[in-house]
């Protein structure tokens, strides 16, 4: 395998329920990401593989990995496109219709793959708009909204979701979690499993490196940033950063250009504690 190039831009964009990077190659290396994930090799096929079926490698331009799925990730492009799909598996229950097998959770091929390169290709050649973004995606079959959508969900979910949301910076465990929607805790783990795919505990690590991106994107320093989210200190978020996206923040501050951020313009406006609750306003297209 090539080594990742630093010689391409990187680009982060952020909405309430999704985040898309386009940059540099990710280090190969195990990795579990906190919601579903949809990974596109931009100027060469991915190799991904189970981490408890290491035979079952699968080569593709495009695919979608399930939430928590432990995965060895790999490729001879210099440059990658990862998405990140809202935490409620809309976007992945809307994308998976589109593959044409699964394999030990990693579904592949997908229909409009060569859409999603050239997507790719812009962002890394002339940014788009977050708003032109979501438009494409809403083109390939993501729902039609920006924003974290409770509809269909277990409203004891969604509030427990909203708990954590709300209390990144605190240590809030799976008792609390039950105590506050007045459910046994193997029930509550049940469900997190059921709508979100993995644990509360995983969640609340994930939402705060969301929270984390977004401050820094704002003005805030990576410190800053990281222990306003909850983090003990930069290290912590770096390791975090690294252990379930691939890549050390350090590495994308050395990309060509640094890193580039683009905030979905009602995340903007709202703000930094716009990631404390989920919005039940009507989906809108951002």
């Amino acid at each position: 395998m090539k080594s990742p190039a630093c010689n391409v831009p990187a680009h982060i964009y952020i909405w309430d329920n999704r985040v898309l990077y386009a940059g540099p190659g990710i280090e190969p290396r195990y990795r579990s990401y906190g919601s579903a994930a949809l990974l596109v090799g931009v100027e060469g096929n991915l190799r991904v593989h189970r981490q408890t079926h290491a035979h079952e490698v699968v080569e593709t331009r495009a695919c979608l990995i399930r939430p928590g799925l432990p995965v060895w990730l790999e490729s001879d492009s210099p440059s990658l496109m990862v998405l990140f799909l809202d935490p409620f598996q809309h976007d992945l229950k809307a994308l998976a219709t589109t593959a044409g097998q699964q394999t030990c959770g990693i579904l592949w091929p997908l229909s409009g793959e060569d859409q999603l390169v050239d997507l790719a290709r812009q962002i890394l050649r002339t940014p788009l708009s977050p708003q032109t973004v979501s438009g494409i995606l809403v083109k390939l079959g993501l729902p039609d909204t920006c924003r974290l959508e409770p509809e269909g969900v277990d409203p004891r979910v969604a509030r427990a979701v909203s708990m954590l949301r709300g209390g990144r910076t605190r240590n809030i465990t799976t008792e609390d979690l039950a105590a506050t929607v007045s459910l046994s805790v193997p029930r509550v783990i049940q469900l997190f499993r059921q709508y979100l795919g993995i644990s509360a505990g995983k969640y609340r690590q994930w939402h705060r490196l969301h929270a984390t991106t977004l401050a820094i994107a704002q003005g805030q320093t990576f410190t800053q940033a990281s222990v306003a989210s909850g983090f003990s200190d930069l290290a912590h978020f770096s390791n975090t950063f690294h252990s379930m996206i691939g890549i050390m923040p350090s590495r994308l501050l050395r990309a060509n250009g640094g890193v580039h951020f683009y905030v979905d313009p009602w995340l903007s406006a709202q703000g930094f504690s716009t990631l404390s609750g989920i919005n039940s306003a009507a989906p809108t297209i951002c």
